[in-house]
């Protein structure tokens, strides 16, 4: 018969994640940074779902250094998006060389600033302390009752995400607006890792509709990206000499041609969401349907970060 996963095991995956990645995103290279900050994300929207209502402050204090995370590294992750865009535009069109060439040494040079700034403020980031507290905070709710409340907040989390992301995709429209498409972006990104921890929490498998979701997010994440790029190379434009403005302004008109086509695509697509409502809906009824875990004989498990071992006991 299944039952629920127990809550610290869904902690050890994004622990483990970002543990592996700071040391890389520490050094400022450019996958260590993103897979930091999704990894962070996932976090933010996990402890809620694992904290007791006594560990409601300490959930919070974890989530703000999680948040901090995100933050600190999200300036040099859209720079590194911008930089890998302008070589993808330059390849489909080699036409636009010349422009690329002024966008990326601002891009460049607006990077290096931003990561100088960051290496000095992560200094103060502690990382494996934010991974200990998680892991100990996940861990003590290992009761039947406590793991069924547990599973109520999951089903109730996962329902809020879904009220938030219908509400922003009605809000958004069908006319194109970057502050409400943005919101659309957030929403389905937080519905999702909602949905991961149902899944993990159940023991679920959603392949289908995690690759839907994926598919829109990477959607709605490119429009983004061209929407930053774009932004960039408008601040290019308005200071460069003027023998030099019809080349970017050829750049920017390209780049607002392919958001105008991603959404459209993203309004072909967006139906497709509400079979996601419908699925999360049938994950959280069968959430509370479901019992918690066999308790097995004590074992030692171990997580090791850079430092140190974080341990605890596995009943």
């Amino acid at each position: 018969m299944r039952t629920l996963a127990h809550p610290r095991s869904l902690a050890r995956r994004p622990v483990r994640a970002l543990l592996a990645q700071w040391p890389l995103a520490l050094l400022d290279d450019v996958e260590g940074i993103h897979q930091s900050r999704v990894a962070s994300r996932r976090l933010r929207e996990l402890l809620p779902a694992v904290a007791r209502a006594a560990d409601a402050r300490e959930a919070r204090s974890l989530r703000r250094g999680f948040r901090a995370v995100t933050r600190l590294l999200g300036r040099s992750r859209e720079l590194d998006v911008a930089v890998e865009t302008l070589q993808a535009i330059e390849e489909r069109r080699p036409d636009h060389a010349v422009a690329v060439a002024a966008v990326r040494a601002h891009v460049v040079r607006e990077r290096a600033v931003a990561g100088q700034e960051v290496r000095a403020r992560l200094a103060g980031v502690d990382v494996n302390d934010l991974a200990a507290g998680t892991l100990a905070l996940a861990g003590r709710g290992d009761s039947p009752s406590a793991i069924r409340a547990c599973a109520r907040r999951v089903a109730a989390r996962l329902g809020r995400r879904a009220t938030e992301l219908e509400k922003a995709v009605v809000d958004a429209g069908l006319i194109f607006a970057p502050g409400p498409l943005h919101g659309v972006r957030i929403a389905l990104k937080k519905f999702r890792y909602a949905l991961e921890v149902a899944e993990r929490l159940g023991r679920f498998r959603l392949t289908g509709s995690m690759q839907r979701l994926k598919r829109l997010q990477n959607l709605l994440g490119e429009l983004h990206d061209l929407q930053v790029l774009g932004g960039l190379a408008r601040d290019v434009m308005a200071q460069a000499p003027g023998s030099r403005r019809p080349e970017l302004g050829s750049l920017v008109g390209s780049i607002d041609d392919e958001i105008r086509l991603l959404h459209s695509q993203f309004l072909a697509e967006r139906e497709s969401i509400v079979v996601l409502f419908a699925r999360s809906t049938g994950v959280r009824r069968t959430l509370a349907s479901l019992p918690p875990p066999v308790r097995p004989a004590g074992r030692r498990v171990e997580v090791r970060t850079r430092a140190s071992a974080l341990t605890w006991e596995d009943r």
